[in-house]
């Protein structure tokens, strides 16, 4: 079948509460479709837990290897066309997969598609259009980004002129277009809400380990970069907000130093790209630069603190040569300064990836 989905969930000692996810998925298959769990090396009886459903999924053990080569095993054992990705401690609303595939039968170009996100938190609160948030998060989006994402992709076509919506969803557009650029200021296409034709994707199809925590991002933004992408407006995953492990637990140091290297090695050595959007470029790479100074000093990493202002610009070349307090107090100045520009100006809340 052209259409036929093969579901790849990667899980790490997540035994509490994969199953959940395991469910979403098989609620949401349609004949033809798989469900692969790929365990990267659990120990905490992960196999067990998943037992009750060895009859309808694939379950294969990986010694601990991370989450891109495990995404990867999970790429290698799918048979069918179509390939989503759902992370164990999340889960799916049952139309998602409905949705997308009715969107990339209509659409043969796209490489990929994508939803928007809810996220349920521990005290039960819900938080809706997770996208936008995470476009005004220092980690994963960035304050000065262009446009939403239905600005930035255009006019949308109602989903209901593409396939008929199920029972008890409201309407909603599909906005189809470009995201390369995009994503170089936002992580917007959510792993757990990405649906991706392999044959179109090709080689592009995979996810470094050289990037962690951001190798998903890394690989979406590759397969932005090979075709257009489709955007359904509105809410078909379901992050699961948490104290465990998330892209936005990582050190911000770690994470800062990440993201400098997915934009210069992915935006940073596209000369077509730069020679169009060199401007953008800079200002997302500068805020990454002045925000991992600003950890590298709470740090005590002074010298390595210098480096990154040296490379934010002339203004902050000038910075770095003052005293480390100084220095110090300048930052805190320009943040001051930031937050309640802000503050005036109207904000958003991050929630953790």
């Amino acid at each position: 079948m052209d259409n036929a989905i093969s579901v790849v969930i990667t899980t790490h000692n997540r035994a509490g509460v994969v199953p959940r996810a395991v469910k979403s998925a098989l609620a949401a298959v349609a004949p033809g479709d798989e469900v692969i769990v790929v365990d990267d090396g659990s120990t905490d009886g992960t196999a067990e837990a998943l037992r009750p459903f060895y009859d309808k999924i694939r379950y294969f053990y990986q010694v601990n290897a991370g989450p891109g080569p495990a995404r990867n095993q999970g790429i290698q054992l799918a048979n069918n066309p179509l390939i989503a990705f759902l992370d164990d401690d999340d889960e799916w609303l049952p139309d998602k997969l409905y949705l997308q595939r009715a969107v990339m039968d209509n659409a043969p170009q796209l490489v990929f598609c994508f939803t928007n996100v809810l996220a349920k938190c521990a005290d039960g609160e819900i938080v809706h259009n997770i996208i936008e948030f995470w476009r005004c998060d220092e980690k994963v989006g960035y304050r000065h980004a262009h446009t939403s994402l239905p600005e930035l992709l255009g006019p949308g076509l109602p989903f209901s002129s593409i396939a008929s919506l199920p029972p008890g969803r409201a309407e909603f557009e599909v906005h189809t277009g470009g995201l390369y650029a995009s994503l170089m200021e936002s992580y917007s296409a959510w792993t757990c809400s990405i649906l991706v034709r392999r044959k179109l994707a090709g080689t592009s199809f995979y996810f470094t380990n050289e990037l962690v925590p951001l190798e998903d991002w890394e690989c979406f933004a590759r397969l932005a970069k090979v075709g257009s992408a489709a955007y359904l407006n509105c809410e078909a995953a379901v992050q699961h907000v948490h104290t465990g492990s998330r892209l936005t637990n990582a050190s911000d140091i770690r994470h800062a130093t990440a993201r400098i290297k997915l934009l210069t090695q992915m935006w940073g050595r596209d000369k077509p790209f730069l020679d169009e959007h060199l401007g953008r470029y800079r200002g997302v790479l500068k805020a990454q630069h002045l925000r991992r100074a600003r950890h590298l000093f709470n740090d005590g990493r002074v010298a390595d603190a210098k480096e990154d202002l040296k490379v934010a610009g002339a203004g902050y070349r000038l910075l770095a040569a003052l005293p480390s307090a100084m220095i110090r107090a300048g930052i805190d100045v320009r943040r001051a300064l930031k937050e309640a520009v802000t503050k005036n100006t109207g904000s958003h809340s991050s929630v953790g990836v």
